[in-house]
């Protein structure tokens, strides 16, 4: 998709995505706010968030982000599970998305494609495994990838979602952000210890938060253009 078209999608069919981070030890008081003034998603679950990012050779997606880009786009394969970190079903399979996630700028649109696995197949073999790189060949299939993409980063986080009484605008409350797993290839092992920070998302057309959030986002949570993927492999190298 080139620039021009994908700007031109992006203004109908693209979405706001505001971002505000707050210290990690804030997480409980600030779901309770939210628990008060919203409400709780009755669609999606509480759920523990696994994310594999995939990378050209060149880290490209990462480097877009880290240099500020003002066109980025992000491969990951994505599946959730419970706050224990079990799948949803008895029958050992999960649905798995694949997402392609394109920014313009401050708004942003993804593609999603769903196909299933077992579940212990996604969490036992390693991200160098035959099975994790044959994420490309499915991307390859339902989109266009200009490069070889390889598996490079899981990333987890436990995910508490709400919608906002008066406009139905989605929130969510994302804590305990660490790194699961590495390609041994790219990068260090993980660190067995959570980033000390966590992420409050507002999602919709609009760039500005709902005015019942305007206490929390002026006072209690910071702006902000956090990546999870770019602070979790930034973190590797301190």
């Amino acid at each position: 998709m080139g620039a021009l078209m994908l700007t031109k999608v992006l203004e109908e069919d693209g979405e706001f995505e505001q971002k505000y981070t707050f210290p990690h030890i804030l997480s409980s008081s600030i779901e309770h706010w939210l628990a008060i003034i919203c409400k709780k998603d009755e669609v999606y679950p509480e759920s523990r968030v696994q994310s594999i990012y995939l990378e050209a050779a060149d880290a490209r997606s990462y480097y877009e982000k880290v240099n500020s880009d003002f066109f980025k786009t992000k491969f990951r394969v994505r599946w959730y599970e419970t706050k224990e970190g079990r799948p949803y079903s008895d029958d050992n399979q999960v649905p798995v998305f694949l997402e392609k996630k394109m920014k313009v700028g401050a708004k942003r649109l993804k593609r999603r494609w769903v196909t299933s696995t077992r579940f212990d197949e996604l969490k036992d073999n390693s991200l160098n495994s035959p099975f994790h790189g044959n994420w490309y060949q499915q991307f390859a299939k339902e989109t266009k990838v200009s490069s070889y993409l390889q598996p490079f980063i899981q990333i987890s986080y436990t995910r508490k979602r709400f919608v906002d009484s008066n406009t139905g605008v989605r929130l969510s409350l994302d804590c305990d952000i660490k790194v699961e797993r590495t390609n041994s290839q790219f990068l260090p092992p993980p660190p067995h210890r959570a980033l000390d920070v966590g992420v409050f998302e507002i999602k919709g057309k609009d760039d500005a938060p709902p005015a019942a959030l305007a206490y929390l986002t002026s006072n209690i949570v910071n702006k902000d253009r956090f990546s999870k993927y770019e602070r979790c492999v930034s973190s590797l190298a301190t």
